[in-house]
């Protein structure tokens, strides 16, 4: 997930089984305890209530990229999609690695051929959308091709079915071939329950696409393209009540909703209300949590500086936050198609010049903030090894390598120097992120070091990927050589963290792109042709691990630090627990004692 993708899974098998058996936990089930203590929530549930009622208050610093659950690519958007949306699949509702495993949701069992090449799904019967209509196949199916099939409108969603799906009809998309028969060949609704997709080749990882927010039910009827946004049609437990895009939105319970078609109790009714107040502060956010005006932060990277302070210095306060690593990288590209960075001796000199410990210190320090990294895979993906192509001493960057590579650039590209010799830069970074544009602020100190000028241009993190550094003509137009991002795991593995930021399957010409330098590797691209036809486990990884050496060594990316979010959460909240799936707190089972 853009994370912005943000999900963030970690290491470790995750059992794909066919015949979805209710292995799910309810607020009811997994360890619990009555009373915080500091990380708690990373191995158990604190404060486990099946009690409902009351109105959870979340807050945003921005807005949503969509409510559209076929338009949307941020990490807490997938997991809070979960309130009114139900997927083919989904991950168990329990801390720690056991939650990694998949149960069913919208789809109650699936089969996979011998061949790897047929995946059949049995949809729950009586599953209904707001509206009062019946959930069919038919509608799975319309809500993979607008989202896959329809990015000609529906831009800031993953494609991965696309990619791997059959389709010997060359399907246009829904909003540009208008007949509601037409569709893509390889999937096929034989009845209104059962969805079969048809793959190009084994690809062992699709149970993960299934759990995605693109297979959400969506009614052709009642789709308006982008204006679908305003008007989504709830299947799960809450429907949207109202929606301001960069205000608010609430959410109440659903009355269509039938718990017994949810045997795994992906959907828990916990309040009678929820609210999101969105375009705020980060310091507003967090001292509307610590004095319980506020339920939760949506956005899941942590409190800010002054608010970390003030809870590490607090052992009560501390008693109620986690710091855990959330399986994301916080990482600048390098645009390897805006000059003079089309040379790799450009971007190897910011490799080597870039300060990791003041960058650290930027975004939060070793708590709140993360590990200095030298990898794309952070360690929680199966695939990393330990390297580092570019050390320094102390990881405090090294002047003297970075303006030898520059003075090999400046022969190969002398028109993109000044007449003093120096290299002037724009970097992008999202406004509404103090901690990424404190760690940009430390960047632009490390490079003028070595003769690199940056210029700094702030962009607002909801459009950051569609207007902006995500926008190919926009990047081209104002010379953005360099750009802050945030990224994790849409699941895990390697390629379920890398495909979309480091090869054509993230360049997205008029604006979506995750793949925000431009990077499109021939060499990449074998190597992951490679790894997805090869079944054996250690040798997939290892694959991971090449394809990652391979980037670095292109400099295509300058790894910073591997993410750690200090998370606070109010007393009045209940059944509290960071989840692995997305790497920040479970919003689909949160309550309050706050009635």
């Amino acid at each position: 997930m853009r994370k912005r993708k943000v999900l963030a899974l970690t290491a470790g098998a995750v059992a794909l089984t066919t015949g979805l058996t209710a292995c799910g936990s309810s607020s009811k089930s997994g360890a619990s305890a009555s009373n915080s203590s500091y990380n708690a929530g990373i191995t158990s549930i604190v404060n486990a209530s099946s009690k409902t009622g009351g109105t959870l208050r979340y807050a945003l610093t921005s807005g949503w990229d969509s409510d559209d659950t076929g338009n949307t690519y941020d990490a807490f958007s997938w997991d809070f999609a979960r309130l009114y949306g139900r997927s083919l699949l989904a991950y168990t509702r329990v801390p720690g690695t056991a939650g990694l495993a998949l149960q069913g949701d919208l789809a109650k069992s699936y089969t996979t051929s011998k061949d790897g090449l047929t995946w059949t799904f049995t949809l729950q019967q009586g599953v209904k959308f707001q509206d009062g209509t019946t959930v069919t196949s038919a509608d799975v199916k319309y809500a993979i091709e607008r989202s896959n099939w329809g990015q000609d409108t529906l831009s800031q969603g993953p494609n991965y079915f696309k990619s791997e799906i059959v389709d010997a009809t060359n399907y246009q998309g829904p909003y540009k071939d208008k007949k509601a028969t037409d569709g893509v060949s390889g999937i096929q609704t034989p009845d209104d329950n059962t969805i079969v997709f048809k793959l190009k080749q084994p690809f062992a990882d699709f149970g993960y696409l299934a759990t995605l927010a693109d297979t959400m039910p969506v009614e052709r009827s009642k789709d308006t393209g982008l204006g679908y946004a305003n008007n989504v049609q709830s299947t799960g437990q809450y429907e949207i009540q109202s929606y301001t895009p960069d205000k608010q939105m609430t959410l109440v319970p659903n009355p269509q909703f039938d718990a017994s078609t949810d045997p795994n109790h992906q959907h828990t009714l916990t309040a009678s209300k929820i609210t999101v107040a969105m375009s705020m502060t980060q310091d507003q956010i967090d001292q509307g949590l610590l004095h319980g005006t506020l339920d939760g932060d949506l956005d899941g990277v942590g409190v800010g500086t002054t608010a970390q302070a003030q809870i590490l210095a607090n052992p009560t306060l501390k008693a109620q936050s986690d710091d855990t690593y959330t399986g994301a990288l916080s990482y600048m590209t390098i645009n390897t198609q805006v000059a003079p960075f089309d040379n790799v001796s450009c971007r190897q000199a910011v490799e080597y010049a870039v300060n990791k410990v003041t960058v650290q210190q930027a975004l939060g320090g070793s708590i709140g903030g993360g590990d200095i990294a030298s990898t794309v895979l952070p360690p929680t993906v199966a695939g990393y090894a330990e390297a580092n192509q570019y050390p320094s001493a102390g990881n405090a960057g090294d002047d003297s390598k970075a303006q030898q590579l520059l003075s090999t650039c400046k022969q190969a590209e002398p028109s993109a120097f000044n007449s003093n010799g120096s290299l002037d830069v724009n970097l992008s970074t999202r406004s509404d992120r103090p901690k990424e544009v404190n760690a940009a602020v430390a960047i632009q100190a490390a490079l003028k070091k070595a003769n690199i000028n940056v210029t700094i241009d702030k962009y607002p993190f909801n459009k950051y990927d569609s207007e902006f550094a995500g926008n190919d003509t926009f990047v081209k137009q104002n010379k953005i050589g360099l750009s802050m991002m945030k990224w994790g795991a849409d699941w895990q593995d390697g390629y379920g963290f890398m495909d979309q930021i480091i090869t054509k399957d993230g360049i997205r010409p008029d604006g979506g792109s995750s793949d925000l330098g431009d990077y499109d590797s021939p060499a990449v691209d074998a190597m992951f042709a490679t790894a997805l036809k090869t079944t054996d486990t250690a040798a997939r990884n290892a694959m991971w691990t090449k394809i990652d050496a391979q980037v670095m060594s292109d400099a295509a990316i300058v790894p910073l630090v591997y993410n750690k979010a200090l998370v606070f959460h109010p007393a009045q909240v209940t059944n509290w627990y960071e989840e692995g799936a997305f790497g920040m707190p479970d919003f689909s089972i949160l309550g309050t004692t706050n009635k």
